[in-house]
């Protein structure tokens, strides 16, 4: 399945239940590479989660994302705020013109793109000195529900690898993504749910097994069956968790030399979709 595809069928689970990350996480991203009323585009945007908090400090964002499904959500959010600007590409081709951001983020998204082309990217979109970064959020592996919860996703997802997985395959492809300027700060974050917004999450995975195969149902059922031998008797619950950001600076000044002309180009045609931008009544 192409990456575009992996939520199709789950923006409303995902714009309903998926968390934010870590107002401490977002505050350091603009002490480091993100000036007031800077530009930056929100790559994976999905259905805008990141692109709120960075709309929130006065930056104007690009939120470029594949899937039509996701895009929607984003666009009838934030219909009407001109900082907002929604765009219909992949990581890899943005359209973005050339040198055209102040900084690059991706809020659990970079596990699923092709690292090696969106770094070409990243450095074509990017204005000298601009940063790229990466957040997502992480779950205490040596918490005892997240052990079981992990067990649970393995009997019925077929698609499951880990709670971490997208952490730790981030953290395994940042080091050749930044080429050596790599940093990671953790910020504490614990997550609270209520049972309903628990299965909502779980159920938004891409791993989980989508709303007409039978194996979703016994799925629910045991997410509420977990919850019952945890917190029994509790509506809301807390989880530990941290927002965990990657940040660096993608240095190769032969690169950042192509593309300007198209880079103009691209900007004139596309004109991306904040405007008339039609807000549901």
């Amino acid at each position: 399945m192409a990456n575009e595809h992996r939520f199709d069928g789950r923006a409303e689970l995902y714009a309903r239940s998926r968390p934010g990350y870590a107002e401490d996480a977002i505050r350091r991203i603009f002490a480091l590479g993100l000036p007031a009323g800077g530009t930056a585009a929100d790559i994976g945007a999905g259905t805008g989660i990141l692109t709120a908090a960075l709309l929130s400090h006065g930056a104007k964002v690009y939120a470029v994302e594949p899937n039509a499904e996701m895009r929607a959500k984003a666009e009838a959010r934030f219909c009407g705020i001109p900082a907002f600007h929604s765009v219909s590409a992949g990581a890899e081709a943005t359209t973005l013109p050339a040198h055209f951001v102040d900084a690059v983020t991706a809020g659990s998204a970079f596990h699923w793109f092709d690292a090696a082309a969106f770094a070409r990217e990243c450095r074509r979109i990017l204005r000298p000195a601009g940063r790229v970064f990466l957040l997502l959020n992480a779950r205490d592996y040596a918490d005892s529900f997240t052990q079981a919860q992990h067990a649970l996703c393995e009997k019925y997802c077929p698609d499951f690898q880990s709670l971490a997985h997208g952490l730790l395959k981030t953290r395994a492809g940042a080091q050749d993504f930044f080429g050596g300027d790599l940093h990671e700060e953790r910020f504490p974050f614990p997550l609270t749910y209520t049972r309903e917004a628990f299965v909502a999450r779980s159920l938004s995975s891409s791993y989980a097994p989508p709303k007409d195969d039978p194996r979703a149902k016994a799925y629910s059922r045991a997410l509420l069956d977990l919850l019952d031998t945890y917190f029994p008797g509790r509506e809301s619950f807390t989880l530990p968790n941290d927002t965990v950001l990657f940040w660096g600076r993608l240095t190769d000044p032969a690169e950042r030399q192509d593309g300007v002309a198209m880079g103009v180009r691209a900007h004139q045609k596309h004109l991306f979709t904040n405007r008339g931008l039609k807000c549901a009544k």
